[in-house]
């Protein structure tokens, strides 16, 4: 099992560093893996999602893995955690607080509605709420964010 977690944590690191790798050059000294720097990650999807129309489906899921990765990692070296494969919706996921609690991290749906222009969908937004559980979960509490 530990070789797994191994392979999908290169894999989710692989996506992550691609999505730096893709980003505005304005951004690569801000995208540290802080929680600050989710702000910046909302401001390269919003600055994407105007431009939704004019890329593939497949296009949209590769950025939505790409930085939907990115949240990921900068919330396990923030918080901890371990990587799972999620079968049923097909996407990683972070779980933090266990055993005592679960609080699940999925990201990639998130930032594809971003991307789809869904306002709502704040990015920033959502990783504060995520933060708040993540930072001190409490004994027997389990929600999922996605």
């Amino acid at each position: 099992m530990a070789t797994a977690k191994n392979e999908l944590y290169e894999e989710i690191k692989a996506w992550s560093d691609n999505a730096i790798l893709h980003s505005p050059a304005w951004s690569v000294n801000e995208l540290d893996y802080s929680e600050k720097s989710l702000s910046a990650v909302e401001i390269i999807v919003d600055e994407l999602s105007a431009k939704h129309l004019e890329v593939s489906e497949e296009q949209l899921d590769m950025i939505a893995q790409e930085y939907g990765c990115y949240m990921l990692i900068a919330a396990q070296r923030l918080y901890g955690g371990e990587f799972y494969w999620n079968e049923d919706v097909e996407q990683p996921m972070l779980i933090v607080g266990e055993p005592d609690a679960c609080i699940v991290l999925l990201t990639w749906n998130k930032v594809k509605g971003r991307l789809l222009g869904d306002k709502i969908d704040h990015l920033a937004y959502f990783f504060e709420q995520f933060a708040a559980d993540a930072k001190a979960p409490e004994a027997g509490k389990k929600v999922i964010y996605m």
